[in-house]
């Protein structure tokens, strides 16, 4: 298992967690994490490694079975958005999320937001890294259309749906909305429900961040 630190800007740096995050696990003393959208389960895999207690969620058709039969990680598939999930009431001491969340529409994303402020227990860390919209590197072109212009990345094109919210129009995530947060638009979407801001910081397109409960 790997860190990562702000210079580092990999093309796939799911599996790295940064050094800050693992530090704040150690000092709220957490033992259990389900992670949102878990995806193919490799940030299980690697937090389970680092002896953590862990379980995720995620929508059907995204599960990767095989790795998590071969790993003996639990992955519930279950929709994100638009339903209760399926925990008790401040089952988890951490609930982590990375990069995922922000692939809905706001008030989608906010609904999310207090489904996980349900499931965490009182001081309990909420971990997310997701879409800033200030870092989202789109430019303007013909049509309506936008391009992305992260050199490390091929030039895909997006369509505005709505105030910061744009979706692809190629590729396996055509369609699907991608909205960003700015700073103070996290921060406040998140204590309203009832979080309190440990600290915030920017990596590449992302706001990362962490909540207490």
């Amino acid at each position: 298992m790997t860190t990562l630190n702000d210079k580092e800007t990999p093309h796939d740096y799911r599996i790295k967690f940064a050094k800050e995050d693992l530090d704040l696990f150690k000092k709220y003393k957490i033992k259990k994490i389900l992670e949102i959208c878990s995806g193919d389960g490799r940030n299980l895999l690697g937090l389970s490694m680092l002896g953590y207690k862990v379980i995720g969620i995620e929508k059907p058709g995204f599960v990767d079975e095989k790795l998590t039969k071969s790993a003996n990680i639990t992955i519930i598939q279950h929709l994100i958005y638009g339903q209760e999930f399926p925990f008790k009431d401040q089952e988890f001491d951490c609930i982590y999320s990375y990069q995922y969340l922000n692939h809905n529409y706001k008030e989608k994303i906010e609904d999310v937001f207090k489904e996980i402020y349900r499931v965490l227990k009182k001081g309990g860390l909420f971990s997310i890294k997701i879409t800033d919209i200030e870092q989202l590197n789109l430019k303007h072109i013909p049509d309506d259309i936008y391009e992305e212009c992260d050199p490390e990345f091929p030039k895909i094109k997006y369509k505005k749906l709505a105030n910061q919210t744009f979706a692809k129009l190629e590729g396996n995530e055509k369609g699907i909305p991608h909205y960003g947060f700015f700073k103070a638009e996290l921060i406040k979407s998140l204590e309203e429900i009832g979080f309190k801001l440990i600290n915030i910081r920017k990596i590449r397109w992302n706001l990362a961040a962490n909540f207490e409960k």
